[in-house]
């Protein structure tokens, strides 16, 4: 959840520091009914997705640059953190840099949270090519770039 404020800032659920909210979200989607697999960005501003990539291999891509961990393009979503430095680093300067990397950590735990109250499972990833999934996603891997992923889906039981 998030209120937006006079059409320019969110509050949101999850902390940030400063309330900076240096983080933007893309989701790969795989297997959501009602959405074409692709690439999404969510804009929280309008609390909406807006297709970026449809389509395509995109999510074998992804799970390539994710240290090839197949989960990645097999999951209803993977949720994919990246931050946009510019609006910690005005504040904070190079600690602003830390500060993504533990408000992505806020964020995924939030997934993990949310993924619980509705029975599904969540696998957090930080293990990925910079270089790769920045290119991926159209980002300069400088001003802007991956932080965290994580894959959603439904949960598999080994009992039955």
């Amino acid at each position: 959840m998030h209120e937006v404020l006079n059409g320019r800032a969110t509050l949101r659920t999850v902390p940030s520091a400063g309330a900076r909210h240096a983080l933007e979200t893309y989701l790969l989607v795989n297997r959501v009914h009602g959405l074409e697999p692709g690439l999404y960005r969510y804009l929280a501003i309008g609390h909406k997705l807006v297709p970026v990539v449809l389509g395509s291999n995109l999510a074998r891509d992804v799970a390539e640059a994710a240290a090839d961990q197949v989960f990645v393009a097999q999951s209803a979503a993977t949720f994919i953190w990246c931050a946009d430095i510019k609006r910690m680093a005005w504040r904070y300067g190079e600690r602003g840099y830390r500060y993504v990397h533990l408000d992505a950590g806020h964020a995924c735990q939030n997934l993990y949270l949310a993924a619980a109250a509705v029975g599904c499972g969540v696998c957090a990833v930080a293990a990925f090519d910079d270089d790769r999934l920045n290119a991926l996603l159209g980002l300069d891997g400088e001003n802007q770039f991956a932080v965290y992923l994580a894959a959603l889906g439904k949960k598999r039981t080994i009992w039955g």
